[in-house]
């Protein structure tokens, strides 16, 4: 699969990635999710999270680890990480965001990483966030810290937020495209400025599919 990227950020770094999958790939994965017939709410998985203030409304399910396109996906995404250190990925998750339904600003690194072995945690080193199924009008993945996009951007791709401190890109949601970001810096804290959120599908329904890269270490 030949992609092409155009760098987002250098500091953090964040890279728009194009044709990351092709549209019988997207359709594939997509028809594998909901064959699963196990998209959970996540309020109805984590009802603890409805007074969260980086509330999450969207259904999710994971993706078999034994299935062939799968496999070949993340053989793909482990070449694009190339020398970064990491301990592998997490599972496959595919996100089902219906009309009105968004995600608020959130990182995917933890706070509190898990504990794997005495002295021994892991963290979500790096995220990707790859587009599947429909295109829906809404639904852009809005990053709070990043510059914003440049005049000459593709406007189908991207567009900016109005913030007061003039700062925040919105990648839209194009079917096999997708974004990449480092989530920890080198000493393995978080970085706070890959906040990011989903804002609200306006119609049609909006599918993504979470690919997370973990990192373990002493602590």
């Amino acid at each position: 699969m030949n992609y092409t990227t155009e760098i987002v950020s250098l500091d953090p770094l964040a890279i728009y990635i194009n044709d990351l999958l092709s549209k019988p790939e997207a359709d594939y994965l997509l028809d594998l999710a909901k064959s699963q017939d196990s998209f959970v709410h996540h309020e109805d998985k984590y009802p603890e999270h409805m007074t969260e203030s980086a509330r999450r409304i969207a259904s999710s399910c994971h993706l078999p680890a034994d299935d062939p396109v799968v496999q070949c996906f993340l053989a793909r995404a482990l070449d694009f990480v190339g020398f970064i250190n990491h301990d592998g990925f997490e599972s496959l998750q595919v996100v089902k965001y219906l009309p009105g339904e968004r995600h608020d600003p959130h990182h995917d690194w933890f706070a509190t990483p898990a504990r794997v072995a005495p002295g021994k945690v892991c963290n979500r080193a790096a995220s990707f966030f790859v587009y599947l199924g429909e295109e829906p009008t809404g639904g852009e993945t809005c990053f709070h810290h990043l510059n914003p996009a440049p005049p000459d951007a593709d406007a189908t791709k991207f567009s900016n937020i109005n913030s007061d401190d003039g700062l925040g890109l919105a990648v839209k949601p194009i079917v096999g495209n997708g974004m990449f970001w480092m989530n920890l810096h080198a000493n393995n804290s978080g970085d706070e400025r890959v906040r990011h959120s989903a804002l609200p599908v306006r119609s049609g329904v909006k599918y993504g599919m979470n690919v997370l890269l973990k990192r373990c270490f002493a602590g």
